[in-house]
């Protein structure tokens, strides 16, 4: 007889009681993941974690003590095994720009966590990065990119580009280009030489900011 699949092990840290009963309730029916603890504020998230050692930590952004994105910058420091996800109502391009900057692998509007919340930790906990569909539409600045700055990137290079903009991921971009996942990877690897970029997030980021002229 297989054995079961492993849970995601999961902590969730809100100080708004009637929001974290609502994710509870999302979650409770949802076979592959375990929420072993919450927590109130960042504090006591970051003692939960230590102690838990879960596989993904759901962080609200406003908590006392700690925030979330204060939680976060210390839990990629010291536990970078742990994926975190920052909640928040916040639609500002700044909480998102300093999320990414300190490797927060998902961003997750609160006022859409019934839709997000199952697929986010499923995804972040594979690898990939999450953020809500609902905040593409806030976060792309209305600029035209200079036209040689595209010009730069082959036909297939901009094409895996407009799919990085739908946040799919490189697996998903190779099966839909029927390509292997090394030539995505490389692409993209290609794509930021190109443009200059670096860092883990800012191909992510440029591909949303420009997703209106791919």
């Amino acid at each position: 007889m297989p054995e079961p699949e492993r849970k995601i092990k999961v902590i969730i840290a809100d100080d708004h009681p009637i929001f974290l009963k609502g994710i509870l309730s999302i979650l409770k029916d949802e076979p592959a993941i375990e929420v072993a603890g919450e927590a109130s504020n960042g504090l006591e998230a970051l003692e939960l974690i230590k102690k838990l050692k879960p596989d993904v930590a759901m962080l609200d952004i406003d908590m006392p003590g700690l925030n979330g994105l204060e939680t976060a910058k210390i839990l990629h420091r010291e536990m970078p095994g742990v994926k975190t996800a920052i909640l928040t109502m916040h639609k500002d391009k700044e909480y998102f720009k300093e999320a990414m900057d300190i490797n927060v692998k998902a961003f997750v509007l609160k006022d859409k966590i019934s839709d997000d919340l199952v697929e986010c930790i499923k995804t972040i906990y594979s690898g990939d990065y999450y953020i809500s569909p609902a905040i593409s539409g806030y976060l792309v600045e209305k600029k035209k990119p200079a036209i040689s700055e595209l010009d730069k990137l082959t036909s297939a290079e901009k094409e895996v580009l407009r799919l990085l903009s739908q946040n799919k991921t490189s697996t998903q971009i190779a099966s839909e280009l029927f390509r292997s996942v090394r030539t995505i990877e490389n692409h993209r690897s290609n794509i930021c030489k190109k443009l200059g970029l670096s860092g883990n997030n800012s191909l992510l980021l440029y591909a949303i900011d420009k997703k209106d002229y791919l």
